[in-house]
């Protein structure tokens, strides 16, 4: 029944979007299908990208949330009661309530489809800042300037065929013109869809989906997932913000990538590298493309080119790939411990990057390396997972030690599932059971927490990743948003 509910919504999305002042304004203060999760720099402010997937309203939207309010509020590891959870001991007031939960506790039926123990709660006590978007957002990633405090977060919009960009202050509020657009980013901030500001006369093709930017967000690049293109829009830090350049298309790229990952550069190399990998919906390869910035032209035209294919061999099929990330620690640990010296750095950048892949063909998590200088990518290795495999994100988790260690996180949407694997350890340490449709995923560090987008009922749950409470480990201790069944279910 969820897969008929979503393929009706799916199809519903494609056949037409509203204008601003059409049909019923969004709620900006509610999460409303969520599809992207960010954080900015030092975890102090969650931003969840709502994509008004069934056209209930005439709009998407962006909320920003202050995490030092919204964790004076989630159960803590009791002291005094090995494995079980108790009221934070700092809150600036006392819970109305006696028990561990703010709100009180669900009743125990309400916790088949949405786990744990406590009660939602209210996004809008939390809430620093909103706004307003086109419908569908699919996507999104927040990149700081190099050598400045300047953030900006990207999201791909299918209704109006653009790549949103809003600028984030240190507090957690966001600029994208809405204060003379009646709450909504202004045209300014909705770029791919004017051919005049390109030299090729080209507008973002319909469909857009993934993105994912270079370290200090010089290019992004888009997918589409109808027609095989890769979108790329240069970035200009200063009031200009992202342009589209190019779409690379051609017969050798497969139809419907979904998902893209920038490859991070060496530090023994000079600027940014902007190489990207791609993953296909009815291909079993990883696809590789490289930014040419076409600086020795009289008019410079940058371009992407196509860098060719890897085939996934360690999996039966290995068609159907998804989510995909990219983990360069081994190697940034090597750069660090040079201290300038350049032929160390040389050295270092020969450390190979391990690359994760969301696959469906089988469902498992495909773990791959690539082969320094080359940047393609091959993989050794498959993990078994449940059904629908969608998202990979990295993140650390607080060791049992106090240390931060690295985990692999892959959502599986249809079977509820959020699974955890140890890369240095080489195995599954946590199966989170979750509610319907986890989807987007961020990891706080700072916190030891896991933010889970849960596309079906729109809410945003919150898991522990603390290792020192092993019995707590993986819980649900929070649902920020009280959950919504699709309209389509009703």
């Amino acid at each position: 029944m969820r897969r008929l509910i979503l393929s009706a919504l799916f199809s519903l999305s494609l056949s037409g979007c509203f204008g601003p002042s059409d049909g019923v304004a969004v709620p900006v203060d509610d999460i409303y299908f969520p599809v992207g999760l960010a954080f900015d720099e030092g975890d102090r402010h969650l931003f969840v990208v709502s994509s008004d997937f069934d056209l209930q309203y005439n709009a998407g939207a962006i909320q920003s949330y202050d995490m030092a309010r919204l964790q004076r509020d989630l159960p803590v590891p009791c002291e005094d009661e090995p494995g079980g959870l108790c009221r934070p001991g700092r809150p600036l007031e006392p819970f109305d309530n006696e028990g561990m939960c703010k709100n009180g506790e669900r009743i125990a039926s309400e916790r088949l489809l949405v786990p744990g123990r406590c009660s939602p709660l209210d996004p809008g006590v939390y809430k620093q800042d909103s706004v307003k978007i086109g419908a569908f957002a699919t996507d999104a990633v927040l990149r700081h300037e190099k050598d400045s405090t300047n953030t900006r977060l990207f999201v791909p919009v299918r209704g109006d065929s653009t790549l949103h960009w809003l600028d984030i202050d240190e507090d957690g509020f966001m600029q994208c013109g809405q204060a003379g657009n009646d709450g909504a980013c202004d045209d300014r901030h909705r770029a791919g869809d004017q051919p005049t500001d390109n030299t090729r006369g080209i507008k973002l093709n319909a469909e857009p989906f993934a993105v994912d930017a270079s370290e200090h967000a010089e290019t992004i690049v888009v997918t589409n997932q109808t027609t095989g293109a890769a979108s790329l829009f240069v970035n200009d830090w200063g009031g200009n913000g992202p342009s589209l350049q190019f779409a690379l298309s051609s017969d050798r790229i497969p139809r419907r990538p979904v998902g893209i990952a920038s490859l991070p550069s060496p530090a023994a190399q000079s600027g940014e590298g902007n190489t990207y990998l791609l993953t296909f919906r009815d291909s079993p390869q990883v696809r590789l493309v490289r930014y040419a910035p076409d600086d020795g032209s009289s008019v410079s035209r940058p371009f992407l080119v196509d860098g060719g294919g890897v085939g996934i061999t360690a999996n039966s099929v290995g068609s159907d790939s998804r989510g995909v990330a990219v983990d360069s620690s081994a190697r940034q640990a090597a750069e660090a411990s040079c201290g300038g010296d350049q032929a160390c750095l040389e050295q270092a950048a020969l450390v190979p990057l391990d690359v994760y892949v969301a696959n469906r063909a089988p469902s498992s998590l495909l773990i791959g390396r690539t082969r320094p200088p080359e940047q393609y990518p091959y993989f050794y290795d498959s993990v078994p997972l449940t059904v629908g495999p969608s998202r990979v994100t990295l993140g650390k988790v607080t060791a049992a030690n106090g240390d931060l260690e690295r985990r692999v996180f892959v959502a599986c949407f249809d079977s509820r599932r959020v699974f955890v694997y140890d890369p240095v350890r080489a195995r599954m340490e946590a199966e989170i059971f979750t509610g319907r449709g986890p989807h987007a995923l961020v990891v706080d560090e700072t916190r030891g927490l896991l933010f889970v987008g849960h596309f079906t009922d729109s809410y945003v749950g919150v898991y522990s990743l603390d290792l020192r409470h092993p019995e707590t480990y993986g819980s649900m201790l929070a649902t920020l948003g009280s959950p919504k069944t699709p309209r389509s279910s009703k």
